[in-house]
């Protein structure tokens, strides 16, 4: 996340509170972190809030305020849209920002679960509060979301989510578009950006054997009614972890991952893109 915002090339959400867990507290003690992050969680407008650690939307909060109405109070909190499971935004139940701090900061206790990739299991955990981003159509649902597999420079396949009432995969589509077997979607509907889609995954993942770029298409809660979908970055993967709906999908994609070193057709570059404090040596 910052080392997007700092190249000022690929779009993404606003950024409003960016850090490690050890940037959180000095002493490290979960209450202390939690203190933290109710400092920082907005009070003024919406948000989307996560650990950065975690995927499939584990610990994730989308709070849904409505600017100026903070002198609400408690009639504030009764009324703010929500969801902790990357879903449709609804009033049921009460929002209350100590709980969602309390949530974050206990997420951030926790180690990457079994499923997870290595690079999950091995990264610093952090916690990211950015722009709440919704479905162009309906702003109390999450905006569409592509994931994009990108071996050796290009785009193999990308997988389409998108929420209705619940969270629905709905397929996997090569890089000219065409439906991957058994699996939900047939077809890519005629208004998803697929080209920029590719355009932008495939700019992030040079010099990459293998990169998955997380990207949403939707719009700023706030915006505008008449506002236009926009494609921003999310996040970025370099362990190809998600739910296949084909296992031959993910057979394909390693064995074209394996075959490139096997072939030897590339060439070894310095790495300018990884921060030097980044990368941890041992002896």
């Amino acid at each position: 996340k910052r080392w997007f915002a700092e190249q000022r090339v690929y779009p993404q959400p606003r950024i409003y509170f960016l850090q490690y867990k050890d940037e959180l507290s000095e002493t490290g003690k979960k209450e202390d972190e939690r203190t933290t992050i109710l400092e920082n969680l907005p009070t003024q407008h919406g948000f989307c809030a996560k650990p950065t650690h975690m995927s499939m939307t584990m610990g994730n909060w989308l709070v849904d305020i409505e600017p100026n109405t903070a002198d609400r109070g408690d009639e504030l909190e009764t009324d703010t849209k929500f969801t902790n499971r990357a879903m449709r935004l609804t009033s049921d139940g009460r929002y209350d920002s100590e709980e969602c701090a309390d949530s974050l900061a206990e997420g951030l206790q926790r180690e990457a679960v079994a499923i997870e990739s290595w690079a999950l299991k091995n990264v610093r955990p952090g916690i990211v509060i950015e722009e709440l981003f919704s479905h162009h159509r309906d702003r109390s649902v999450p905006p569409h979301e592509f994931s994009m597999f990108v071996i050796w420079g290009k785009v193999h396949l990308g997988q389409w989510n998108y929420v209705d009432e619940e969270r629905y995969f709905a397929g996997f589509f090569y890089r000219d578009g065409t439906a991957a077997p058994d699996c939900p979607a047939s077809k890519l509907q005629d208004w998803i950006p697929w080209n920029e889609l590719v355009e932008i995954a495939e700019r992030l993942s040079e010099h990459k054997d293998m990169f998955r770029v997380d990207m949403f298409v939707g719009v700023p809660r706030y915006s505008q009614e008449s506002a236009k979908f926009r494609v921003v970055v999310s996040e970025s993967e370099i362990h190809p972890t998600t739910m296949f709906c084909n296992p031959f999908i993910a057979e394909e994609m390693a064995r074209l991952w394996i075959a490139g070193y096997k072939v030897g057709n590339y060439e070894v570059i310095p790495n300018d893109e990884v921060p030097v404090d980044f990368i941890v040596k041992k002896d």
